[in-house]
């Protein structure tokens, strides 16, 4: 009798560093997550496809790069006949949710663009049977309040529901969104998140195999934990990040605001007194904390419907958080460790338990990976690599380098990043400046290597592989039919 295939569990989280959680950072409270760390493969470097939300999410969900599934910024909508991970698991029988943050189309009601209509209410009947990207159900709770929690919210309390959507935009003080907050944990959006998905796990009727995203919207500012979770850390000793001297250190000129003072996703350089950046910090692990007690919560319902042997977990982040570190804030167009690098395990059937690599990975490598741990062969189309070889102790990597890049084309910047085991380049169309870092002299990234004339020739070879995995991540769809 031929097995089923295993459950499937896409855990996200928005806007968290991969060194924001307790087994690479002692600060950090993360029971469940060091749990499955425990269970599972831990991949120390890899890499978001692109330092903004919308790009990397559906990279993460395509396998595909963001020049290529076309959402190449916040604000762009994911291409209606784009083939998703649950478009290629419903064609396995895979009964498919997803609950929390999508953000595959825009959030504004008005503005910029013309597209910005509820992310809910477009299906995508043209691909698969009319569901939302591929998904059986969704319960989608966006970072600006759009979505079915601020109905449940008001239902279960109309005071609140205002003062979160008035706290979304809420600044605090002069130095920044950061607050503990009041409200009640059992009406938050991260309870509410893991609430839903606990309920789409226990409503699973059994007879095929589920795969379930749970999306997280937090650590994403505003910082503000509940303030049970902000005092777990009030005695936190957190150091400082370094941040360079001077006032043109981190700006050249082309990001000196001559172009426009704000970068979709932000990367502000701060002002924030030391007193604040550190209550800033504290609060952002305190959500992470949070976070992972609500995983933790889901992991036993899993464990309670009997579910849990037979389930492939993933664990990531669309991208990760400056967080101070040379004196920047939040995302945008950087592209330092902090941001780039995002937590990524697996765990579950033939995968490697307590098992840490130091292989390269893209999130665009999550598609095609899963799809092998089930036992299916990689989709035409979709451009990652099966991560398999290294999980099973076959390769040492199956990638050479990592690329991420940020397409602000309509404020007038676009630049590429490419990570190798030693060093990382960045290039800006247009610009003369550019970004060369020595990792292994330098694994702080401050100083910049780009004009030194000792590294001309380093420069030089990274260049020609950059233009390779450029030319090499061109779309390979349509596929050829004939050749005649």
């Amino acid at each position: 009798m031929k097995r089923r295939k295993p459950h499937i569990w896409l855990i996200t989280t928005d806007q968290m560093r991969a060194d924001a959680i307790g087994f690479e950072d002692r600060n950090v409270i993360t029971p469940a997550l060091d749990t499955l760390a425990g269970e599972g493969t831990v991949f120390e470097r890899a890499y978001c496809a692109s330092p903004v939300c919308t790009p990397s999410r559906a990279s993460i969900f395509t396998g595909r790069y963001p020049h290529v599934h076309g959402a190449w910024n916040i604000g762009v909508s994911l291409a209606e006949d784009e083939m998703t991970l649950c478009d290629h698991l419903k064609l396995l029988n895979y009964r498919t949710a997803g609950v929390g943050k999508m953000h595959f189309r825009p959030q504004c009601k008005s503005g910029f663009s013309n597209d910005a209509e509820n992310p809910e209410t477009r299906d995508r009947g043209r691909v698969t049977d009319g569901t939302y990207y591929g998904f059986d159900e969704h319960r989608i709770s966006e970072d600006n309040g759009i979505g079915p929690y601020v109905d449940w919210l008001r239902e279960q309390n109309p005071e609140w529901a205002e003062r979160f959507l008035r706290d979304r935009c809420r600044t605090a003080d002069a130095e920044g969104d950061v607050w503990e907050s009041d409200m009640p944990e059992e009406l938050t959006q991260t309870y509410w998140i893991a609430e839903q998905s606990i309920d789409a796990i226990e409503r699973h009727a059994g007879d095929r195999p589920l795969f379930l995203w749970t999306s997280f919207v937090d650590p994403h500012h505003p910082f503000n934990p509940p303030r049970a979770y902000a005092q777990v850390y009030a005695e936190t000793n957190i150091p400082l990040p370094r941040s360079e001297e001077g006032p043109d250190r981190l700006r050249p000129e082309h990001l000196s605001g001559q172009k426009g003072d704000y970068w979709p996703g932000g990367g502000e350089r701060h002002s924030l007194s030391d007193t604040h950046l550190r209550r800033l910090i504290r609060n952002y692990y305190a959500m992470i904390t949070f976070i992972d007690g609500q995983i933790g919560s889901i992991r036993e319902a899993w464990k309670a419907k009997g579910m849990d042997d037979d389930l492939l977990i993933v664990f990531t982040a669309d991208h990760g958080e400056l967080l101070g570190d040379h004196g920047l804030m939040y995302k945008g167009p950087w592209f330092y460790e902090g941001l780039t690098r995002v937590p990524l395990i697996m765990r579950g059937p033939g995968i490697r338990s307590s098992h840490r690599t130091t292989a390269l990975m893209e999130n665009v490598d999550i598609v095609p990976t899963l799809l092998e741990a089930i036992g299916e062969k990689h989709p035409y189309g979709v451009q990652g690599r099966s991560q398999m070889p290294v999980i099973r102790g076959e390769a040492s990597a199956v990638r050479h380098s990592a690329v991420t890049a940020y397409d602000a084309r309509d404020r007038g910047i676009h630049a590429v990043c490419m990570r190798t085991d030693d060093d990382k380049l960045i290039v800006f169309e247009g610009e003369a400046y550019g970004e060369l870092y020595d990792l292994e002299q330098d694994p702080q990234e401050r100083r910049n290597r780009y004009f030194d004339p000792v590294y001309r020739e380093k420069k030089q070879q990274l260049m020609e592989k950059l233009v390779q995995r450029m030319m090499g991540s061109r779309d390979p769809l349509p596929p050829r039919k004939s050749f005649w």
